[in-house]
């Protein structure tokens, strides 16, 4: 079953999210600041624990939404100033159209069992003229392909996205974009509702 790893994991994702140093936080801030004005919504889907959700609230001087499908994940952001927990599913988010002026998907599009729908569901809930930031690992790395393998002995999705693949699910909703690269085994798109 999708997600079972994060109901007897989350003390463990809890630490490992506290990986995020000021200059990603300062990085990711850069990327999201021509989107979110002071006070701004941002949705953090697929969020988990939190962290990153809270460091940019303060950073950006916004407010920002914890989506994830864990309860066991948000039960760590729940005291988080500045940040708000919401349990859902990303193919189904459960606010408005428009609701937001930036959405992240950090870490987490490989979790999603339906994609495109979630992808349609950003671009709905995102305001015109809002942004995406989504930070993915590239599967055309062996590392990456075996971290796949491994999730979904799990029982997770483990569908990582190629990098040109993930620009044009993005672009069939309307939201053009460019790939960014990063460090290591991941690669960043920013996105802009048109």
């Amino acid at each position: 079953m999708s997600g079972a790893i994060f109901r007897w994991a989350a003390p463990l994702f809890d630490q490992s999210s506290r990986r995020w140093s000021h200059e990603d936080v300062s990085a990711i801030t850069k990327r999201l600041e021509p989107y979110v004005a002071r006070e701004g919504r941002v949705l953090d889907l697929g969020g988990g624990t939190g962290h990153l959700g809270g460091l940019l609230a303060i950073s950006l001087r916004c407010t920002v939404t914890v989506l994830d499908s864990s309860p066991e994940m948000l039960r760590y952001a729940e005291d988080l100033p500045r940040v708000s927990t919401t349990v859902g599913d990303a193919a189904s988010i459960p606010f408005a159209d428009s609701s937001f002026d930036a959405v992240i998907v950090v870490d987490a599009l490989h979790h999603f069992s339906h994609q495109r729908k979630a992808v349609a569901e950003v671009a709905r809930v995102l305001k015109r003229g809002g942004g995406v930031l989504v930070a993915e690992a590239d599967p055309r790395l062996v590392g990456v392909k075996m971290t796949s393998v491994f999730e979904r002995v799990l029982g997770e999705p483990g569908a990582f996205v190629a990098p040109t693949d993930l620009v044009s699910m993005f672009a069939e909703v309307g939201i053009d974009g460019t790939l960014q690269a990063q460090d290591g085994p991941s690669y960043v798109f920013v996105g802009t509702r048109c």
